[in-house]
């Protein structure tokens, strides 16, 4: 077989391992010891003590040994490919033969002329240009196609950089995405903070904005309200004027004046110059509606941070940098330390909305800023493309010859064309537009999650409906980012006949071979390239979301363009599309992925239709639910309202209801000890089984997140009862770790709350529990900017500690001493911790002391999150001014934590340690107190 390294490893440092590969070479695993230690991970010896890891793949009718990882003195539970605190017995596992290397996986990909391999998720060999760019110093740009590995080369390139690193994009969904691949395996770097947000979370990075950024759904519903003339109807369009020509274009002012707007060039508006006086007119009134509805825009916001943003990061990735405007990349760049430290990645041919990209602006706007520090050679362009079969490539290829020929280059960056290197055959095929056929295609298709339909406007998803099942149904506005393994498009360029006509005009087959040579449109006044290239663009784009299989149904089906593509004669037979059906576990990790980028739409109708799941038929106590419960037991007197009332007590430790409830007379309220084992066999029993097939049917029935009677998710229950099995199921079926109950708790905490209150239960549930439960970050605002706390760090941990003693310990601090939490509180708890959740170096007193210290309110220090108030020496509350994103939401730290659940235990007399209280006097006097210190610090008050 055939050895490949990885890229992070160094074998001249590694005892052995030249003798060690040799065996491999030769397929001799006996004397190479192999033995098989995990999930396609082998070990083979290299000396007495020392240890090689490795995994083994095919390509091509050759087997590979990919050499993962050095492991010295049989440290398995120090490696990055098992889980921290692995414990692995070699004599208790048999060795394998080089047989075993006839099962291996495929790569779909391997450059034979590199000996070195990359890994996020998966293996990675690059190819030449990719090896190329990824040994290029920045400043770079790198210009690909959808599938050509831009994104996994800069995660890549982002590894080789120390300091302080930004990695920012537009979609959320994608940042999460680069985020789960940057750390894949284990992989981490000390001398590295990476800083991974969505664009609007870096405008809150340097201030968090009023209200909420206008999407375009508000503002079609806004346009809707408005009497536009008939060639402002479209508000898509509209909306991409005010953001792309109005806003957005000049960053030395937040917006044109009514005459630069009217006085733009032909190439610089989407609209013809007598209609710019009525769009600037809607455009006062947009204005106007921000203000008067809480919405901002973020070219507006990012105009007036230009003044605020300071330099905070010695690199920067910017990702699908086509979708952002000047202004907004320059805000980026702005917080740079070295100015020529970046990296961009893009296709200007995926805009599908008219925002006047391109990527001479780009540079021109670099050379303005930076102006000598920028090489003119730093423009890398990627036309691999290792996603999209050769079928569906061609078209795309033939749709650039297209727009070329058509309406000249846009520049000489996009002046390309794209090479398939994916590994699938497949077909494009134009299909006759009756019923029939349609008929027979939905027969096939209705049932799969990997079949999806597109169409050019949003109005014409009625009429698919009309005649398909599937819930996966797009507009080309909601394609981006979106791939399947079938693509329909669905009278895509009929919808725009005459449009599409015109694009096509007089052009012939024979003036779409060859390559594309850079070459600008000869009329200058010509609008087409402006008023077209949204047309023409989200046509490719709609082609490239097909991976495999295209199909196309037009009723105009002798279109020009389509012979133009090679798509002649419309089939009137679907015998080829192939009929599946997708099991509800498919249709469930689909209908999640679509809400986290934003569709939900499709994934509403997912779970209705498909996965026929339904609201709870039980009130949730929540609100006014809560508020109508406590009236009926604490007032009415309702025996069964009171029962309630006390288990919800019980659940989330709020003393001041059970208060009431003694105080009312049920005498059942004083003996919690006693009602909570019959509490948690009522309500929780089913999470607690090795076969939970009672709470899986009900998940069925609801969803993953369905709350209980408690407001609990079955994540949230799973995790209080230390069922590790059952977290593991509900994290395959996409349960939500952000989500928080009563408490304001998540999973996690609530994890770590029945950790800080048993010992046990630290030792012997948590490891299996924390790295599966806690989330990838908690967003925290403090001074009126996000701070993302990453889960790698110990602020992260520390936070949710003193969230979760909140509610455990510091009520019986502060009555008995006036104290709060402090170091040594921390460093008790965490003594239960195994080292595999905390490193023992994270638990020394020291430590946790300069974790708080370093994160006072009141001390400078730029890495200084503010996370904790310091009352007097040693003394610290979570800073009351804090506030966290909860579920989409800003919540006050003290408003999402109930300080009016903190009460003294009500008795005939009640004990705090050694110390009897009155209950009526000094410990519900010290309740009141805090409370009241509380509300006092979040206001900006003093304290006495």
């Amino acid at each position: 077989m055939k050895i490949l390294t990885y890229r992070g490893l160094d074998p001249a440092k590694i005892p052995g391992y030249d003798k060690l590969t040799a065996y491999l070479a030769a397929d001799d695993f006996r004397s190479a010891e192999v033995k098989k230690v995990g999930d396609n991970l082998y070990r083979a010896r290299l000396d007495r003590s020392n240890r090689m890891l490795f995994a083994l793949y095919r390509h091509q009718d050759e087997c590979y040994a990919l050499m993962l990882e050095y492991i010295p003195a049989h440290a398995y539970d120090k490696s990055r490919f098992f889980a921290h605190g692995a414990q692995i017995d070699e004599d208790q596992i048999p060795a394998v033969a080089p047989e075993i290397a006839d099962a291996a996986p495929e790569l779909p990909y391997l450059n034979p002329r590199l000996p070195r391999f990359h890994l996020l998720d998966k293996v990675l060999s690059f190819d030449d240009e990719q090896d190329a760019i990824y040994h290029q110093p920045p400043p770079l740009i790198i210009i690909g196609s959808a599938g050509s590995g831009k994104t996994a080369l800069t995660l890549e390139k982002m590894k080789e950089t120390r300091g302080d690193v930004l990695y920012v994009t537009r979609s959320a969904f994608l940042v999460q995405n680069a985020r789960t691949l940057y750390y894949a395996n284990g992989w981490e770097r000390e001398d590295q903070e990476v800083d991974f947000l969505s664009f609007r979370e870096y405008l809150e990075s340097i201030q968090v904005p009023t209200g909420k950024e206008i999407t375009p759904r508000a503002f079609a519903a806004w346009a809707d309200r408005q009497r536009l003339p008939k060639a402002l109807k479209d508000s898509h369009q509209l909306f991409e004027e005010f953001q792309g020509a109005i806003t957005g274009a000049d960053p030395e002012r937040p917006c044109l004046s009514r005459e630069d707007y009217v006085a733009l060039g032909v190439k610089q508006s989407i609209y013809p110059p007598e209609v710019r006086a009525e769009v600037y007119d809607l455009f006062e009134k947009y204005r106007r509606f921000l203000d008067e509805q809480g919405w901002f825009d973020a070219n507006l916001v990012s105009h007036a941070w230009l003044e605020q943003v300071q330099p905070r990061y010695d690199f920067v990735v910017v990702d699908e940098v086509q979708d952002l405007t000047n202004v907004q990349l320059l805000l980026i760049l702005r917080a740079l330390r070295d100015p020529t430290q970046f990296l961009l990645c893009g296709d200007s041919n995926q805009i599908v909305h008219p925002n006047f990209f391109s990527w001479s602006k780009v540079k021109t706007l670099f050379w303005r800023e930076q102006g000598d520090g920028i090489s003119a050679d730093l423009i890398r362009i990627l036309n691999a493309n290792f996603r999209n079969s050769p079928q569906v490539t061609a078209i795309a290829n033939r749709l650039l010859h297209v727009k070329h020929a058509r309406f000249g280059s846009v520049d000489r960056e996009s002046n390309y064309l794209v090479r398939s290197c994916g590994p699938t055959r497949g077909r494009v095929v134009l299909l006759q537009d009756n019923d029939r056929v349609k008929r027979d295609l939905d027969q096939r298709t209705a049932a799969s999650a990997r079949f999806a339909i597109l169409v050019l406007h949003p109005e014409q998803k009625a009429e698919v409906r009309r005649f398909f099942r599937t819930p996966l149904v797009f507009s080309i506005h909601e394609a981006k980012g979106l791939e399947y393994e079938n693509v329909l498009l669905y009278g895509f360029i009929s919808s725009e006949d005459k449009r599409f006509r015109e694009i096509a005009g007089d052009l012939s087959r024979a003036d779409l071979e060859g390559e594309l040579r850079y070459a600008r449109v000869r009329d200058k006044g010509d609008k087409s390239l402006e008023i077209y290239k949204f047309y023409i663009n989200a046509l490719y784009v709609a082609v490239t979301r097909a991976v495999k299989n295209l199909y196309l149904i037009e009723p105009q089906s002798k279109h020009g363009l389509l012979a133009l593509l090679g798509l002649g004669e419309a089939l009137a037979e679907v015998d080829e599309v192939e009929s599946t059906q997708s099991s509800l576990e498919e249709w469930r990790h689909e209908a999640h992925r679509l809400e986290l980028q934003g569709k939900e739409e499709q994934a509403a109708e997912i779970r209705e239709q498909i996965l026929k799941q339904r609201g709870v038929p039980w009130a949730v106590l929540q609100g006014e639910a809560l508020a109508e419960l406590e009236d009926k037991a604490l007032q009415k007197g309702e025996k069964k309202a009171r029962i309630a009332l006390m288990e919800y007590a019980l659940v989330y430790r709020d003393q001041r209801l059970l208060n009431a409830l003694i105080q009312g007379g049920f005498k059942t309220a004083q003996h919690p000890d006693k009602a909570m084992p019959l509490l948690e066999r009522t309500h929780y029993l089913p999470y607690t089984l090795k076969q939970p097939s009672a709470v899986l049917r009900q998940i069925d029935q609801y969803g993953v997140d369905f709350r209980n009677v408690f407001g609990q998710t079955p994540l949230m229950i799973a995790s209080r009862m230390g069922n590790a099995e059952l977290v593991e199921v509900l994290l395959d079926r996409d349960a939500d770790t952000s989500l928080t109950d009563g408490n304001g708790l998540n999973a996690f905490q609530i994890a770590l709350e029945r950790a800080c209150a048993d010992a046990r239960f630290a030792r012997s549930k948590l490891p299996a529990l924390f790295t599966r439960l806690a989330p990838p970050h908690l967003d925290i605002q403090v001074d009126g900017r996000l701070i993302r706390l990453d889960q790698r760090h110990m602020e992260y941990l520390m936070l949710c500690i003193a969230m979760v003693l909140f509610y455990q310990r510091l009520g019986e601090r502060w009555a008995r001493r006036r104290q709060a939490l402090s170091a040594v509180e921390f460093a008790e708890l965490l003594e239960h911790f195994p080292d595999s959740v905390v490193p023992e170096r994270r638990k020394k007193r020291t430590y946790i002391s300069s974790i708080l210290s370093k994160n006072e309110v009141s001390r400078e220090d730029r890495y200084n999150r503010k996370l904790f108030l310091r009352l007097r020496h040693g003394q610290y509350l979570i800073n009351p001014r804090l506030a966290l994103r909860v579920e989409g939401e800003w919540r006050r730290i003290y408003s999402l934590l109930q300080p009016q659940r903190l009460a003294a235990e009500l008795r005939d007399a009640v004990h705090w340690g050694n110390f009897v209280w009155d209950p009526n006097t000094e410990a519900e006097q010290a309740m009141t107190e805090l409370r009241t210190l509380l509300k006092d610090l979040e206001a900006g008050q003093t304290p006495k």
